[in-house]
């Protein structure tokens, strides 16, 4: 059975906190995602997530139970602006 799931476009930011991006696109297909990646301003990082559709995703702390990422989600970077020192 093939998972359904779309293509979300996040900006980056290197603060380094979680959550550190925010979503500015969502697509059906990764190939129309990419072709709005590659028209954005490159003053910014991106990344492509592939988020399922009707499935939850957290990551917890194993030994505090705090809510820190995200689990099992593909994703791609898209570096266009200069390394600012900071995480992703």
């Amino acid at each position: 059975m093939i998972e359904e799931c779309v293509w979300a476009i996040f900006v980056s930011e290197g603060d380094g906190g979680f959550p550190n991006f925010y979503p500015i696109g969502l697509f059906s297909s990764r190939e129309r995602a990419v072709e709005e990646l590659d028209a954005l301003p490159q003053d910014m990082n991106y990344q492509l997530l592939k988020l399922p559709v009707n499935r939850m995703f957290p990551y917890y702390n194993k030994k505090n139970g705090k809510l820190i990422g995200m689990d099992g989600i593909y994703h791609e970077h898209f570096h266009f602006k200069e390394d600012d020192g900071g995480s992703l």
